[in-house]
């Protein structure tokens, strides 16, 4: 792995942790101001780049400079759905499903790639680009993921919920579909599935 993609991938990683400690113990407009803030940002960035507007957005655009691939030089469609997804999120969605979402969006998807890229081997049938052992990655580090989500909320997680949440986000994550876009559909889903697996409220006073 080269030292741009490993840079890429500790980008990747730390909204999961940085962003866990905010979610998990700071109020709930706190947790919003800072993802809405950085949505803006990252939807400024996308923004700047799709219609040429000369000025530097700060955050994203370092985050820009150093993890952008190559079919992004004109857009940062990734990130700005992330960060997007997130603040839908965690305004709509209790705490268990907004911790949730972000870590098996950011290490789940991390690890995949990595140990893809590392160990490489057969391909995923309907996606050439994917491993399976990537894939199965995913699947492992998601679960445990889920699992510890749970237990920091003091809660007694399902093993067949997750799993089941696991496989949902693993399957999205694998399809044949330009890569931004499992920005919205991994976070989204798992957020979605816990929440009507658990039957709970929207807008949860759990926050």
């Amino acid at each position: 792995m080269s030292k741009r993609e490993l840079i890429r991938k500790l980008w990747h990683v730390s909204p999961g942790i940085l962003g866990a400690p905010i979610i998990l113990f700071t109020p709930r407009w706190v947790t919003l101001l800072v993802v809405w803030s950085l949505a803006f940002l990252y939807t400024l960035q996308h923004l700047k780049l799709r219609r040429g507007w000369k000025f530097t957005v700060p955050i994203a655009e370092l985050s820009y400079r150093t993890m952008a691939r190559e079919d992004e030089r004109d857009n940062f469609l990734g990130s700005f759905l992330f960060w997007v997804t997130m603040g839908i999120i965690c305004t709509v969605f209790p705490k268990l499903m907004a911790l949730s979402a972000l870590w098996v969006s950011t290490f789940g998807d991390c690890f995949n790639a990595i140990t893809g890229q590392a160990l490489g081997g057969p391909r995923i049938p309907w996606n050439r680009k994917k491993t399976l052992i990537g894939s199965a990655t995913m699947f492992i580090v998601s679960v445990l993921v889920l699992w510890t989500a749970h237990s920091v909320l003091s809660l007694d997680p399902s093993w067949s919920l997750i799993t089941g949440v696991a496989l949902v986000a693993t399957a999205l994550e694998s399809l044949p579909l330009r890569s931004a876009y499992d920005e919205f559909t991994v976070p989204f889903a798992t957020a979605f599935l816990l929440w009507l697996a658990y039957g709970g409220s929207l807008l949860s006073p759990v926050w």
